[in-house]
């Protein structure tokens, strides 16, 4: 399947919000708002975006087709997710892959949307954003590189977006891929379905927050034996947020020992996921990563250019 971009921001644009996942409060929803309208982009809210069920913002069927009528209106230029938390993998069955793919557009979330992410990739050909959420980061504020790199990539100025971290295994020490995947704990639940994540020949974004050490080890052991790791070009580690040292066995330790015979690079410190700063990272797009100089950097935009 052919890889279809979206069409670049330009101030003045509609950008819709929505809530796949968990409930969203008014509070923090009314502030993430304002920060776009202040950023010169107007506001589309979803439709049942306030809506309840417990810890998840709706019925299933009512999120599903909310997301499927922002992506088909012709007005909206953009779909920013409001926070994360459970529910996405369960509007799964419920999309048309052939509606979505006729409308691209520019779709930005992370935790529990990274399985939404992934299915864009994968089932429609769209290239898709890991970034910051309207709730939980832009409400708060977006700030120095993490605001650059968010508003500058999504209105087309893709020669700014670079990124670095620290070497772990440097492997072959330059590669050219694609990045795919996200919160590791949402990536993992993906395994024997069938929106598993395809990692193959794949650059593999992993990220989390509030995890003990053996159980990020547990869940990084089930992506290697489910033949995950095998095949990639290579392997990016983000922030793992208030993630718990476990028994003196730290998070460095554990991934050099997953990942001590691979031939391919693996980086880890990345500044994206759940933490203060929340780089935004194209999916779907050729990226180079050095695996000596620990750097990320894009091969093409991933924007549509005119």
């Amino acid at each position: 399947m052919q890889t279809v971009k979206p069409i670049p921001l330009k101030r003045g644009d509609k950008i819709g919000v929505l809530a796949p996942s968990g409930a969203v409060n008014s509070g923090p929803l009314s502030d993430g708002v304002s920060a776009i309208q202040r950023e010169g982009f107007e506001v589309v809210l979803a439709e049942g975006i306030s809506d309840r069920k417990g810890y998840l913002a709706g019925e299933k069927k009512p999120r599903a087709r909310a997301l499927e009528q922002l992506f088909a209106r012709e007005d909206v230029r953009a779909i920013f997710c409001a926070r994360g938390g459970f529910g996405s993998i369960q509007l799964l069955p419920l999309l048309n892959p052939a509606t979505i793919r006729s409308q691209p557009k520019i779709f930005v979330g992370y935790s529990d949307v990274s399985v939404l992410l992934n299915w864009l990739i994968q089932s429609c050909g769209l290239v898709s954003f890991h970034g910051p959420m309207v709730v939980m980061d832009i409400a708060r504020g977006l700030k120095g590189r993490s605001r650059d790199l968010f508003w500058e990539t999504l209105c087309g100025a893709s020669d700014t977006w670079f990124v670095s971290g620290i070497p772990i295994c440097p492997g072959k020490k330059v590669v050219q891929a694609e990045m795919v995947g996200g919160c590791l704990s949402v990536v993992v639940t993906t395994l024997g379905t069938p929106y598993e994540i395809q990692t193959k020949g794949k650059i593999l974004f992993l990220e989390d927050v509030g995890e003990k050490t053996y159980r990020i080890e547990r869940m990084l052991t089930h992506l290697k034996m489910a033949g995950k790791l095998s095949d990639v070009a290579g392997v990016v580690f983000g922030q793992f947020t208030d993630c718990e040292l476990g028994e003196g066995r730290g998070l460095t330790e554990v991934v050099e020992d997953l990942f001590q015979d691979v031939t391919y690079p693996v980086l880890s410190g990345i500044s994206a996921g759940h933490g203060e700063e929340n780089f935004l990272l194209p999916f779907g797009v050729k990226m180079v990563l050095d695996g000596r100089a620990g750097s990320l950097s894009l091969l093409e935009s991933p924007t549509a250019q005119s």
